[in-house]
């Protein structure tokens, strides 16, 4: 029995040995992760990164619950460009992507507008559509106080 306890005794040591090496990582890991929290919340905390509103391209997008706008020509088309842009900013839409969407998303005079266009020069690119766009149903120039006092 004596080489047993020997054995047993040995087996115990290695397993108490290992224990203690795996506790020390233990340790380790947790004083690192605390390091790391104590270091993302100073740097959270000084704004840098919120503060500018800047999307960050190493994260994929959010893709939250937004409403893509919709227009149907009845009104000045600035607010809808504005909508617009920001749902690209937010959604990081490629740029060959906008003018199909915010096509897709014309109703009435206005998609019967684009047709014509689409039909004339082909599809534009999203600076000419946002500048077709406004000079159709932008507000006229006769709105213009600037205008009106140089008509005078």
């Amino acid at each position: 029995m004596g080489d047993l306890e020997a054995s047993l005794q040995a087996t115990l040591d290695a397993l108490a040995a290992t224990l203690k090496s795996l506790q020390a990582s233990v340790d380790a890991n947790s004083q690192a992760i605390q390091r790391l929290n104590a270091a993302q919340s100073t740097s959270s905390s000084s704004g840098n990164k919120s503060a500018t509103g800047e999307h960050h391209q190493d994260r994929p997008p959010r893709f939250q619950k937004l409403d893509f706008p919709w227009y149907d020509g009845n009104s000045d088309p600035l607010i809808f460009i504005n909508r617009c842009e920001s749902y690209f900013h937010q959604q990081r839409i490629m740029e060959a992507e906008k003018v199909w969407m915010a096509s897709y998303n014309l109703e009435e005079g206005a998609q019967m507008w684009y047709i014509q266009i689409q039909q004339d020069e082909g599809i534009p690119s999203w600076h000419r559509f946002k500048d077709l766009l406004h000079l159709r149903y932008g507000p006229p120039l006769r709105s213009n106080p600037l205008d009106e006092l140089a008509a005078c």
